[in-house]
């Protein structure tokens, strides 16, 4: 299913094609996916502390929105960004043109040639007279378009989930950065330390480095994690089905785990007062999803509670490799990890790159959850793993710095300015 609003469309048609005469000037540009809009009233939390300082200390800014038209829900809408999804028609088109003429691309080197061709003819088109000192990004979108608009930008992409060497298309695979990231210098902004030292430690290429990777959090407050009781046997599991995955045994064989681990150990669950609460990943879909076909009273499926509500009642926090493994630590809750499931195992990330403290909390089979419970049923080792997450979970998630963030965008924005400079200067010498 695809989901159009043509009215952002001819919104956004009539911003760039308006653009091609009358030009715009900004210091500040974020581009991200409509599908980060999970805040009130469709705002994006992520860029929200970085928007309010460009309002309050006075510089020009503009919100690019670009619609996921394979989405499978319609995510709310920011009503004062400029929706791209012109720009992406316009782009779809382009890609449909070039791989009638040429072979579709199947490598990465081949994927990227053919985007920053595409690029190129939309810079030419659309954004001549278009231009900014800093582009800030969700998932570096469309990070070589923008580094063709405006070479002397600083180009930036702002961690938007988790961050660990081993995610093809990711921050790093096998010790190298994406090939997109290095060609247009994209900078990376950090929630954590421990983040910035994954990225600059693990990088075999010295690309990442203490001048292009910055901690400066994220709009999360580290409270004081809670004393949970341990009668609280409320255990939020949040699901990662997915229609991004091409093969579709992935989910089916995620659900076939899920059921089985619930079946295997309902008894025990029953006899002991459990409530599981599931909660579906933000993109999952009934069209295109997988059902769990779980009938036990003691399980609820909540999709409307904000995470971090569900959170607050409860006391243990499952799954098989999400970053709500991180929400649950920041307030003292521990994670059951499972890790039964090859795509999405916590293995290499939780276990290995992140050092997850409580490595006895991983299932490996179904009568493991079980021998979990009892084991955490006991208060001094509960509150034990619950200090533990807590502490852990400071090493990766800053409060955001405004302090930071104010001093980088400074420094670019100054910086920018001289290298424009610069290219003006030389392509006067060159014309004379």
């Amino acid at each position: 299913m695809i989901i159009i609003n043509w009215k952002r469309v001819f919104t956004s048609m009539y911003y760039f094609l308006k653009l091609i005469f009358i030009g715009k000037k900004y210091d500040v540009v974020f581009v991200s996916s409509t599908a980060f809009n999970r805040g009130e009233n469709g705002e994006n939390i992520l860029f929200k502390p970085m928007v309010d300082y460009c309002k309050k200390n006075g510089l020009k800014y503009a919100v690019f929105e670009e619609t996921y038209f394979k989405s499978y829900i319609d995510y709310g809408v920011n009503k004062k960004s400029i929706p791209l999804d012109f720009i992406s028609i316009i782009r779809i088109l382009l890609n449909k043109i070039y791989n009638l003429i040429h072979k579709k691309p199947t490598t990465a080197d081949q994927i990227y040639f053919q985007d920053l061709k595409i690029s190129k003819i939309l810079k030419n088109l659309f954004f001549r007279k278009f231009n900014s000192k800093v582009y800030i990004t969700l998932i570096w979108n469309n990070v070589t378009l923008w580094r063709c608009v405006n070479p002397s930008a600083c180009v930036v992409d702002y961690q938007h989930a988790y961050i660990y060497d081993g995610e093809e298309g990711g921050h790093m695979l096998n010790g190298s950065p994406p090939r997109v990231k290095v060609d247009n210098d994209v900078a990376a902004l950090v929630h954590g330390e421990r983040y910035k030292r994954i990225l600059i430690d693990y990088d075999k290429s010295g690309f990442y480095s203490e001048e292009n990777v910055i901690t400066v959090g994220m709009n999360k407050i580290l409270r004081t994690h809670k004393q949970i009781p341990v009668n609280n046997k409320k255990i939020l599991f949040t699901l990662q089905l997915t229609p991004d995955f091409p093969e579709k045994e992935v989910n089916d064989f995620y659900v076939e785990i899920v059921e089985k681990l619930i079946g295997a150990n309902a008894n025990f669950l029953i006899e002991n007062n459990y409530e599981i609460i599931f909660k579906h990943h933000p993109r999952y879909s009934t069209y295109y999803c997988p059902d769990i076909n779980l009938q036990h009273d003691f399980i609820s499926f909540d999709n409307k509670t904000p995470l971090s509500d569900l959170l607050n009642t409860a006391s243990l926090h499952m799954t098989f490799h999400s970053t709500s493994a991180f929400d649950a630590a920041i307030i003292g809750i521990p994670t059951i990890f499972i890790d039964m499931h090859e795509p999405f195992s916590p293995n290499e990330m939780f276990l290995k790159q992140y050092e997850y403290p409580c490595k006895d909390l991983v299932i490996k089979n179904y009568k493991d959850l079980k021998s979990i419970l009892i084991t955490i049923d006991n208060k001094e080792i509960f509150n034990s793993y619950c200090d533990n997450v807590y502490q852990w979970s400071k090493e990766f998630y800053h409060d955001f710095d405004e302090l930071v963030f104010g001093d980088f965008i400074s420094s670019k924005i100054i910086e920018s300015k001289d290298i424009q400079q610069k290219l003006i200067e030389k392509r006067k010498v060159n014309l004379q």
